[in-house]
């Protein structure tokens, strides 16, 4: 859940507490305010009605005086009783339902006779006011609490507008694609200084990674030229004689070696090249023409092992890409097909949906999914390699965002590019390919 959400939902929360709580003591608190008001009405009347005795004379007289008033009730009693008020309801007949009254009882004596007076007052108006109060109450609160949420929602997202601008930043942000990060302005004197703190890593971060790679770069291109004088004196040691056996085979386990320094000096200068987007230059490809010159290049290497090589080009597939880079990928792929094949064993190409797979025969045990595309990483039985050549296809498939994938199956290894195609690369490969 979002900060900003976070904040809303306690406010809400907070809100709907003091919202529960405020209507219902609300309502008490002013039914009683009403009920006071009319319970001191009730007793003034009374009050007046027993000192204005004094002008009724006679018992017609007093029966007259009490009809004049519906809201008065009076009866002859023999038992005196203390003023009291108290809640009743009464039907009436006019809207056919029980209605709250509040009345007032006490006794008068008139002419001798106890009587016990009644005055009534409804409180039908008194629950409507109650109940219109309560409704404009409920009103506004509402109103309160929207406006609150609607005006801290908007005042979030403005201030909060900063933050999500430089986290917006870090998730973008890749050491190898330079471009200059916008970070907006803030009031908020610690939004400037989060900008200020990232803006000055990501700059530590990018000369580091120049370095780095201006390093290995430059150390690639110094060894070539040893490595190439050394591998000439190999070749002219090889050519003198006499040589001893002991010698030769000296000279043999050097010349291996310093192959492998090449091949490792070579793979390591490309990893540079493609991190630094040197293969700019693209074409539309045809992944399965690919596929085949590849096989018939690595075709006698295959031979020499006994393997059979299949292919299904299922699916015509096509890329805007360096040739030089596909070319590449395939070819490790292939390579490494053969190399970690078994003898008599087999090879399968298959395009289809925007795939292409390489499967084959192999060791019984899959191979470490996590680290099989890691630089360096040699499963047991490679020590002869330099341990670059998936990097290389993982590297290669990262610059482009096509996705690569490792399975294992029924003794089977498959390695799996799902290429990202572009309506525009697929209609002008179709129109090129009609034309030719």
């Amino acid at each position: 859940m979002r900060l900003n959400n976070k904040t809303i939902r306690n406010y809400l929360s907070y809100s709907s507490v003091i919202f529960l709580l405020t209507i219902p003591v609300f309502y008490f608190v002013v039914r009683k305010v009403l009920l006071h008001s009319v319970d001191s009405s009730l007793k003034a009347q009374f009050h007046e009605i027993r000192e204005n005795l004094d002008e009724i004379h006679t018992r017609d007289e007093l029966e007259a005086w009490a009809k004049m008033d519906k809201d008065i009730s009076l009866t002859p009693t023999n038992t005196p009783k203390q003023d009291r008020i108290y809640s009743t309801t009464r039907y009436s007949p006019k809207h056919r339902e029980e209605e709250p009254f509040r009345e007032i009882a006490g006794n008068i004596t008139v002419g001798g006779q106890l009587y016990q007076l009644v005055i009534s007052s409804s409180l039908v108006e008194n629950e409507d006011l109650l109940l219109s109060i309560l409704q404009v109450q409920i009103s506004v609160l509402l109103v309160l609490i929207g406006g609150m949420l609607w005006i801290n929602q908007k005042i979030s997202r403005r201030l909060w507008q900063p933050f999500y601008i430089a986290l917006k930043n870090m998730q973008t942000f890749e050491l190898n694609k330079q471009s200059d990060l916008a970070f907006k302005p803030s009031t908020t004197d610690e939004f400037n200084e989060l900008n200020k703190a990232i803006n000055n890593l990501f700059s530590r971060s990018t000369q580091l990674y120049q370095h780095q790679k201006e390093f290995t770069e430059n150390a690639s291109h110094e060894m070539q030229t040893p490595l190439a004088i050394f591998q000439s004196k190999l070749e002219l040691l090889m050519q003198t004689s006499p040589i001893s056996e002991e010698q030769a085979g000296i000279i043999n386990a050097l010349d291996e070696t310093n192959r492998r320094l090449i091949k490792l000096n070579k793979s390591l200068l490309l990893l540079t090249r493609i991190e630094n987007n040197q293969y700019q230059t693209t074409e539309i490809l045809s992944i399965a023409q690919l596929c085949q010159r590849q096989i018939r290049q690595f075709q006698p290497y295959a031979d020499n092992r006994n393997l059979t090589v299949h292919t299904r080009f299922n699916a015509e597939i096509t890329v805007n890409a360096n040739p030089i880079l596909i070319e590449i990928l395939i070819a490790n792929l292939l390579t490494n097909a053969i190399r970690y094949n078994r003898d008599n064993g087999e090879i399968a190409v298959t395009t289809d949906n925007n795939t292409l797979t390489i499967e084959n025969t192999g060791a019984f045990a899959a191979l470490d999914p996590d680290r099989i595309f890691d630089r360096f990483h040699k499963q047991n039985g490679q020590e002869d390699s330099t341990g670059l050549g998936l990097a290389i296809v993982k590297n290669i498939c990262t610059l482009y965002n096509y996705a690569v994938n490792y399975n294992f199956n029924n003794g089977w290894h498959f390695f799996t590019i799902s290429f990202r195609i572009t309506p525009e690369s697929s209609s002008t490969f179709t129109a090129n390919y009609h034309h030719q």
